[in-house]
């Protein structure tokens, strides 16, 4: 397949230059030294010039983007260069011209058929030197001739190489790129689906535990103030006395509710810090018995400071909801390069059964969490 506007790829207007150089001093020597000889045909030697100079430059116009095109003009010119050093003795020089075609054939064809015309181009020199010159004389010829033929070949073929490859790599910078702001996109929408699901969480957790509790409340005050009305002041004092024990739960459940989120001294103050808020916060004021034990561990990654967060959180969140329990155990230590987080506690359940001291471990290990 031809490859069309060879012309404007890289090393291509370089290789034209120096391919009219080599036109121009080939012509230069026929001129001095061959012109003034009156020989006979001098005229054609002259035309087969002219017309290899102006079919080179017009190359873009004959070959048109066709393979085939391209094989008839590299077979047209060849034969004019082989009749051409044929006509007149010691026309070696005129193989130099073959270095044109070869580099030609380079960057217009494939690279299985520019090996062939670089083939072509070797064994038709060889033959014009052995016609002109004989097997002993031809063959020092025959080197330099061909050894100039086969590294221009294989010079333009490494150029070829080389702007395919940074094509290439382009390309692949190009898809990176892409798949980068792919990924990006798909960060953000995950990010904005986490939002949402915790918006939705957070909803959820208020209509269940806050929103009843207020509802509830309300109910019970209308009661009470239904006893006050019909003088029955005992009754009141029980509906005021389950109103306060209400509120109370329903305080405690919004502290929680709020300690879902990341707390600001999480970022600023580190995890200890934060657990220690936590707890004060919540825990110390439902009337539990505490033995903390919080090392300053220092600043850790993000995603990893904010993951022990929310384990000790929900482990505390599930001893204020459901365990009932009196007494409460948090520790945070480092070791042996690891994070280490326990929380337990012992008290009476719903069932009035005492509950066996628990604990959980989590160590942070640097590619994520073990338990």
């Amino acid at each position: 397949m031809v490859k069309r506007r060879w012309f404007t790829r890289p090393g291509a207007g370089t290789f034209l230059l120096i391919s009219f150089s080599l036109w121009g001093a080939v012509s230069l020597r026929w001129i001095t030294e061959f012109i003034e000889q009156q020989h006979p045909l001098t005229w054609a030697i002259s035309l087969i010039l002219l017309i290899f100079g102006a079919a080179m430059g017009l190359e873009p116009l004959l070959t048109r983007g066709s393979s085939l095109r391209a094989h008839i003009y590299l077979a047209v010119q060849m034969i004019l260069v082989f009749v051409g050093s044929l006509f007149f003795y010691e026309l070696d020089f005129f193989a130099m011209l073959y270095i044109v075609l070869c580099g030609q054939a380079a960057y217009l064809l494939s690279r299985r058929d520019s090996l062939i015309w670089t083939g072509i181009l070797v064994v038709a020199t060889a033959v014009a030197q052995i016609i002109q010159f004989g097997i002993p004389v031809a063959f020092s010829f025959i080197l330099l001739y061909e050894a100039g033929l086969i590294f221009v070949a294989a010079f333009v073929r490494l150029v070829l190489q080389a702007d395919a490859a940074r094509q290439h790599s382009e390309q692949l910078l190009a898809d990176l790129q892409t798949a980068h702001q792919q990924l990006q996109t798909y960060a953000n929408q995950a990010e904005e689906l986490a939002v949402a699901n915790e918006r939705t969480r957070l909803a959820r957790d208020l209509h269940d535990s806050v929103a009843q509790t207020l509802y509830g409340l309300t109910l019970q005050a209308e009661a009470a103030s239904r006893k006050l009305t019909a003088g029955q002041n005992e009754a009141v004092q029980a509906y005021l006395a389950a109103i306060q024990e209400d509120a109370k739960q329903t305080l405690q459940e919004t502290r929680l509710l709020i300690f879902e989120l990341r707390p600001p001294i999480l970022e600023s103050s580190g995890l200890a810090a934060a657990l220690q808020a936590r707890l004060d916060t919540v825990e110390a004021r439902s009337g539990l018995t505490m033995h903390v034990a919080l090392e300053e561990i220092g600043h850790l990654p993000a995603n990893l400071e904010t993951g022990l967060y929310r384990i000790a959180q929900e482990a505390l969140n599930n001893s204020a909801k459901y365990a009932q329990a009196s007494t409460l155990a948090v520790q945070l230590r480092r070791e042996n390069g690891q994070v280490c987080l326990k929380s337990g506690m012992t008290g009476l359940g719903l069932n009035q059964r005492p509950f066996r001291p628990a604990a959980l471990v989590y160590r942070a290990w640097p590619n994520g969490w073990r338990s």
